[in-house]
């Protein structure tokens, strides 16, 4: 039952206009990125080019020769995150589906069924378009190219510093395919929790307005970066997508992501107890 009730929810969501809308919006940043790849690196000798993976749109190694369409992501995203599932329960609850839901599933179904779609509905959302992005940076630049846009040289020892503080580096040096694949995979679990953790909110605070629904996200995400101002130089970063963009050369605390993504994990989990005391009805 629970099975059935995840899967059938979560292609409901996929079809809604907030999911289709978010995922052309990403699907259109990609596209621009990789055509301004293609024009600027063409006829380039493949001594000088740069790894193919390199110039992802999640690769944040990318923003040493041009930012700005990553740079417009980072700022999308703590609202773009929120709308393929964040609306979900509070939707069913002002048009009042809930009711029916609950009477034929039970209330610890169809929360959970409903937390669950909503992280696979945000995962595959924030994942799809940028495993895309892979295969077309594998089918249009020189796989054996190994350049880093930092023009540094692989050989550099400044170079291999800034490997060591790659989030999974040990993949990385296994495979930087592989690495971009398990990245943008962990890009899109966390969006996942992200969606997630909005929907239990609306669970356990009811809100009239959809739109402050955006405000926990949105206000965390950038707070992370706002704090980061005032750190010194030297510190561990806090800015979030630090953690979430891969080929990323700052200095990172994978304490501080654990104890993040363990909020994101129990705090749904929390609010599924929660609902268990309320009358389902």
């Amino acid at each position: 039952m629970l099975f059935r009730a995840t899967i059938s929810q979560t292609v409901f969501m996929l079809k809604k206009k907030e999911s289709v809308c978010v995922f052309y919006i990403l699907f259109f940043i990609i596209i621009i990125n990789f055509i301004s790849n293609v024009i600027y690196f063409q006829g380039r000798d493949i001594v000088e080019m740069y790894h193919p993976m390199k110039l992802l749109l999640l690769s944040y190694n990318r923003t040493y020769l041009n930012a700005t369409n990553t740079l417009l992501l980072i700022q999308l995203y703590p609202l773009l995150v929120v709308c393929p599932a964040g609306f979900s329960l509070v939707g069913e609850y002002q048009l009042g589906t809930n009711i029916f839901l609950v009477s034929r599933l039970g209330n610890f179904t169809y929360q959970v069924s409903k937390y669950l779609s909503a992280f696979l509905t945000t995962m595959i959302v924030f994942t799809v378009p940028f495993l895309l992005e892979i295969i077309l940076n594998c089918l249009s630049f020189p796989l054996s190219a190994t350049g880093d846009l930092s023009n540094i040289s692989i050989y550099d020892s400044a170079y291999r510093m800034s490997v060591n503080h790659y989030f999974m580096k040990n993949l990385f040096l296994f495979s930087p395919y592989l690495y971009a694949v398990i990245g943008t995979l962990f890009w899109g679990i966390v969006s996942g929790l992200l969606g997630v953790f909005t929907v239990s909110i609306s669970s356990l605070i009811r809100v009239k307005y959809k739109i402050f629904l955006f405000l926990p996200v949105f206000a965390a995400l950038n707070l992370s970066t706002i704090l980061a101002n005032d750190l010194p130089r030297e510190a561990l970063s806090i800015k979030w997508y630090d953690y979430v963009l891969f080929f990323n050369d700052e200095l990172k605390s994978i304490r501080l992501l654990l104890i993040v993504l363990l909020v994101l994990i129990l705090f749904p989990i929390g609010a599924v107890c929660a609902g268990r005391r309320k009358d389902c009805l």
